[in-house]
């Protein structure tokens, strides 16, 4: 009798394929679940990054995540993982941006800060130029045209901002910034990761773009700015974000902006510079820009939201001569 024979190939359910196709699927679905519970840390992820196409793709993904995971409190998982394995903001004595005061009372505040000091290449401006990472083209640019009377620091902190004091407190930073240096002046840019949702102590979720959200990032700003300028004993000039290509972005920054401004109103020592019209074209976004001497240069990243070096180049002069200006009047 002849014994029928089957090969592996032809045994029923032994689809060697099968099990790839499972795996694959898996690692699909278990990718995405992540997508979904780390939206938050993948966007700070992405900011922290230099600017290119890994960039854009994973911020293209993240931001409209943390818009849909903020308020329905899908990334609490994310918070909790930090807290498990010690990522959680350590303990300090001093009060953190999300606890701070808005302001102390008026009598403890000078009404004015004397002029900034005329410096010389032989006692030249000590100066502080710190922010998140549109300060990485901005803070070489101000050096160079500072030329000898400005000795100046430039202190990058990649996809931080006022939002998220969770994943990075401006305020303690600024407190150590000030402490560690003698510091006459204070250039800050910063704003570029903050189109996201706010989460207050109590839980309370401040969605992006509200006007709650925009109430408490001013508070956020006055509070960081009577850090740096010490209660109105140095000099602090923020500078505005820089119009950005994305139509979503650009209007957070808007109120950003506005918020800012405002906040210098009430902080003795502080000025805000708007610098749209030097980098914009019309009041509008543009990769290209007009440099004073007329040349057109590629000003802009490809994300439409950083400088090139030309474009933190066309800035830095505008910045010059706002910071010549706190020389000449008190503030």
């Amino acid at each position: 009798m002849v014994e029928s024979q089957q090969t592996p190939s032809t045994v029923a359910g032994d689809d060697p394929t099968a099990p790839a196709g499972r795996v694959v699927l898996v690692v699909l679905a278990v990718l995405g679940l992540l997508a979904v519970l780390r939206a938050p840390a993948m966007v700070h992820t992405g900011e922290g990054m230099h600017p290119g196409l890994t960039r854009t793709l994973i911020l293209g993904a993240a931001r409209p995540l943390v818009q849909v995971t903020g308020p329905l409190r899908l990334d609490a998982p994310d918070r909790w993982l930090d807290r498990a394995f010690g990522h959680a903001p350590s303990a300090t004595s001093s009060p953190g941006l999300a606890s701070t005061a808005r302001q102390v009372a008026p009598r403890q505040l000078p009404r004015t800060v004397p002029p900034l000091r005329v410096p010389t290449a032989a006692d030249p401006l000590r100066v502080l130029i710190t922010g998140d990472s549109l300060t990485e083209t901005l803070g070489p640019a101000i050096a160079a045209a500072g030329g000898m009377t400005m000795r100046s620091q430039t202190e990058t902190r990649y996809g931080t901002g006022l939002v998220r004091p969770d994943f990075f407190d401006w305020a303690v930073q600024a407190r150590a910034q000030a402490a560690q240096r003698d510091l006459e002046l204070v250039i800050v840019t910063m704003g570029g990761n903050d189109g996201q949702t706010i989460t207050l102590p109590d839980g309370t979720l401040l969605p992006a773009g509200s006007p709650q959200w925009a109430a408490e990032y001013q508070r956020r700003v006055t509070v960081v700015m009577r850090i740096w300028t010490g209660d109105g004993t140095r000099h602090l000039l923020w500078l505005g974000l820089p119009p950005a290509r994305p139509k979503r972005l650009a209007g957070y920054f808007d109120q950003l902006d506005a918020a800012t401004a405002a906040a210098a109103t009430t902080v003795p020592g502080a000025t805000y510079l708007d610098l749209h019209p030097w980098l914009s074209r019309a009041g509008g976004y543009s990769d290209y820009l007009t440099t004073a001497d007329g040349h057109t240069v590629l000003a802009r990243s490809r994300d439409g939201v950083h400088l090139t070096r030309d474009g933190a180049r066309i800035a830095a002069a505008p910045i010059l001569k706002a910071v010549r200006a706190l020389q000449h009047r008190p503030n």
